[in-house]
């Protein structure tokens, strides 16, 4: 499962925006909200500072996109 969140400026709440099975699923949420007919998620982060870095999974599990009003987070949620 995916959830997917928005926040509007920097530093306001998250709202859930739901839990989907796929991120297509979640990305036609977007689209919809946005009136877009695509984008590009986008987030790889590689914190080699930590003691023990991220797996590949982990790092793959959030998605991010960034329209011009709102920012979209979606996560893989544990099954």
């Amino acid at each position: 499962m995916w959830k997917l969140s928005a926040r509007g400026a920097r530093g306001t709440p998250f709202k859930e925006l739901g839990n989907f099975a796929s991120i297509t699923e979640a990305a036609e949420v977007i689209a919809k909200r946005e009136k877009a007919e695509g984008f590009i998620f986008f987030r790889v982060v590689a914190d080699l500072w930590r003691e023990e870095p991220h797996t590949d999974a982990e790092i793959l599990s959030c998605l991010e996109y960034q329209s011009a009003t709102q920012y979209y987070a979606l996560t893989r949620e544990a099954n």
